[in-house]
């Protein structure tokens, strides 16, 4: 029987989102928890002091007994998470105050590949700028870019993909459609 040690599989999947948020558009590998990567970033990210909101069809009790998290309305959620690219949660995640900017939404959309609209990432920890597909449109760099044009309010979104790849871009990220 295989077991899991999952601090050290917390620890591994934090360390490879933290990499690709500092770096926005570098792609880092996900190690699966229980078969699923989503599960695995949301037991790295959520504990007993967070709330989260969840859309989607995984099976989400497990996490929420394990991390003692809650469940709370998109609106108020620490971390949001989605099956799918959605504008309306997007729009619904909150962007913190002038005073406590950390108290703003985190994003982790599950999508099936990177492929998608072409974008020129620039902001720190790109050098220059860097040009990436992402399975967004454009009225999402749009509302994106509005949403962090007041630093420090704003969030951060990781893309999910099939594969247990991740990336991700930091509210410090301004995006442009190429």
């Amino acid at each position: 029987m295989n077991t899991v040690d999952i601090e050290k599989l917390n620890r591994d999947n934090f360390k490879s989102m933290m990499n690709a948020l500092s770096m926005p558009g570098k792609i880092e590998k996900i190690q699966p928890l229980f078969e699923s990567n989503l599960l695995a970033i949301a037991n790295t990210l959520l504990y007993s002091e967070v709330s989260f909101y969840y859309e989607g069809n995984e099976e989400f009790n497990l996490i929420e007994a394990i991390t003692n998290s809650q469940n709370d309305q998109a609106d108020n959620a620490d971390y949001i998470f989605c099956d799918e690219l959605n504008e309306y949660l997007f729009n619904k995640g909150k962007v913190g105050t002038s005073k406590d900017p950390e108290y703003s939404s985190t994003f982790v959309f599950k999508c099936k590949d990177f492929n998608g609209l072409e974008v020129k990432l620039t902001g720190p920890g790109i050098d220059g700028s860097k040009k990436v597909n992402l399975p967004i449109d454009k009225s999402f760099v749009e509302f994106f870019n509005e949403k962090n044009s007041y630093y420090p309010l704003g969030n951060e979104v990781f893309f999910l993909s099939q594969e247990g790849e991740i990336t991700a871009i930091s509210r410090t990220t301004k995006m442009e459609v190429l």
